[in-house]
């Protein structure tokens, strides 16, 4: 095989993996208790982050340390105390409200968790008017296409090698 082939492949499949780093789903409906997971097998210290990086809890010495915690946390946050000796450093975070869809981190791990939280519906939604689907075509600008930062970057790096 090509040296410039297997290098090609290499990058490549470099940048898919971090492009599809895996992020754990869950949802919930507002009011709901969520369990959002975390574990490593490295044990230490563990820190929750929301997506604006205010502190949703952290777990010093294998304990629950809400000193930092964002208010908006407060009496909602709990961790499961007899799994944490175990690795598990998932939490629950219940009343669950819309406010809290989002990212959240486990550190040092980076695991990420969305969340996405629906409202309650006491009715139905009703469409009215008519719906005509469009077909895309190339040529006018009908189609928008974004690549990643990251998978540009792969390729200004390729196109800079010296063969």
């Amino acid at each position: 095989m090509n040296w410039r082939c297997l290098l090609f492949f290499m990058v490549h499949l470099l940048i898919h993996n971090v492009l599809v780093q895996s992020i754990e789903t869950r949802e919930a409906i507002v009011g709901d208790t969520v369990i959002l997971p975390c574990s490593t097998v490295a044990g230490g210290d563990v820190f929750w982050q929301d997506d604006e990086e205010t502190v949703v809890i952290n777990i010093i010495k294998n304990e629950e340390n809400f000193l930092n915690q964002d208010p908006k946390y407060k009496g909602r946050v709990q961790t499961f105390q007899t799994e944490i000796a175990k690795g598990n450093f998932s939490i629950k975070l219940s009343n669950v409200k819309l406010s809290d869809s989002g990212t959240y981190t486990c550190h040092p791990t980076a695991q990420r968790v969305e969340l996405t939280v629906k409202g309650l519906m006491t009715q139905s939604p009703t469409l009215q008017g008519q719906y005509t689907k469009k077909q895309p075509t190339l040529g006018n600008g009908d189609i928008t296409i974004r690549a990643s930062s990251l998978f540009l970057l792969g390729f200004s790096l390729l196109y800079s090698l010296d063969f």
